[in-house]
């Protein structure tokens, strides 16, 4: 198999980070992971990327924390891809994750998205050929200040149903029902922050993705095998 984590964060642009992206490339090529989505929160989550002035400013930092881990997954012969967590109808924690983009796209196509309705945002990343994921659509926590919404209809990819930064088991299985009411793909994510929690939850394939492209496809066309380690409650 060829495994890939979709949801991991750094050190260099997640506030919440706790390890380097060198770091948290170097503890998934040890466990012999073929790939890693780099996904940091943006603008309009708990980002360093929140505090410079202009746009471009922000995303310059941003993406430095992609940047650092593609020149180690370079360095270690280890895929990287660049994705985002972006949060929607912040505070309440509504997240999603954007794949199959460019560093790039952020300073021309996605200026002020942070602003943009949730809509909005899945129609760009669809018109460039990306992919959303609605992630952990039913966690509790302290940072989010209500239940995130249930928008059935909403033109998503895929439902991140195993997360391993869900503190109960309940929040994956309510997730699985979402993801079967609304007939959307399956993935897991290990949503790190530290070397100490990677690959928890993650995805494999019996045949490696050519690219980025093809990765993002296998991923809509629900091929992706579940790797998911049940919380300890």
């Amino acid at each position: 198999m060829y495994f890939y984590e979709i949801h991991c964060h750094t050190q260099e642009t997640s506030r919440c980070g706790r390890s380097s992206a060198h770091d948290m490339m170097a503890a998934y090529k040890e466990k012999g992971f073929t790939g890693v989505i780099v996904t940091d929160h943006f603008v309009n989550g708990y980002s360093w990327a929140a505090e410079p002035e202009s746009w471009d400013e922000k995303m310059d930092v941003f993406v430095r924390g992609y940047q650092a881990a593609k020149k180690a997954g370079d360095e270690m012969g280890l895929k990287v891809y660049f994705g985002l967590e972006y949060t929607a109808d912040r505070p309440a924690g509504e997240d999603y994750l954007a794949l199959g983009l460019k560093p790039e796209h952020l300073y021309k196509e996605f200026v002020d998205c942070d602003q943009w309705t949730i809509e909005q945002f899945i129609d760009q990343v669809h018109a460039l050929g990306g992919i959303v994921v609605r992630a952990h659509p039913y966690r509790v926590a302290d940072y989010m200040s209500k239940k995130a919404q249930e928008r059935p209809g909403l033109p998503i990819d895929a439902v991140e149903v195993f997360n391993g930064g869900n503190t109960k088991e309940l929040y994956n299985l309510q997730a699985l029902e979402m993801a079967i009411r609304e007939g959307k793909p399956i993935v897991a994510g290990s949503d790190t922050h530290k070397v100490e929690t990677t690959a928890t939850d993650y995805i494999g394939f019996a045949q490696d993705p050519a690219d980025y492209a093809a990765l993002c496809a296998a991923i809509k066309n629900g091929d992706a095998a579940i790797v998911h380690q049940p919380r300890k409650e």
